[in-house]
């Protein structure tokens, strides 16, 4: 199958990320999530927050969670460009949902505007979080 993969590159304004090979990599369109497979047709979108999946050439899974971003597919190659990433097996499930709570609640009854919109921002990355936690415990 390896002439059947994807070359994926994920940067963040940080760091390179992830750079690899995959057979699929599953992304947070900011319309719809899609997934891009080999031989995809080109490709530029905005992406949501969300939980990327990328399936290795062993075809395991590797996830994680993204802030908003871009995504460019040309010729089998993949750039993805987010404002953050976290490997969802660096994320502490019962943290993630604790924050979550926590800031629902704070966007609910925030001192004023500003404030209850931070905390909805805060409560959406906590969610991402959490659910790509899940994803990857359930193996993708």
């Amino acid at each position: 199958m390896a002439d059947r993969t994807l070359n994926i590159s994920i940067v963040t304004p940080k760091e390179t990320a992830f750079e690899g090979k995959g057979l699929a990599v599953s992304l947070p369109g900011a319309q719809s999530p899609f997934q891009v497979l080999f031989n995809h047709a080109p490709i530029i979108s905005s992406l949501e927050p969300g939980v990327i999946k990328i399936e290795d050439e062993n075809n395991h899974h590797l996830v994680f969670a993204a802030r908003e971003g871009f995504v460019e597919v040309l010729k089998n190659t993949v750039n993805i460009l987010v404002q953050e990433l976290v490997p969802a097996s660096d994320i502490d499930l019962a943290k993630a949902e604790a924050e979550y709570e926590e800031a629902h609640a704070a966007s609910n009854t925030g001192r004023d505007q500003s404030a209850r919109s931070a905390a909805r921002d805060t409560a959406a990355w906590a969610a991402t979080r959490a659910r790509a936690a899940r994803a990857h415990r359930e193996g993708a």
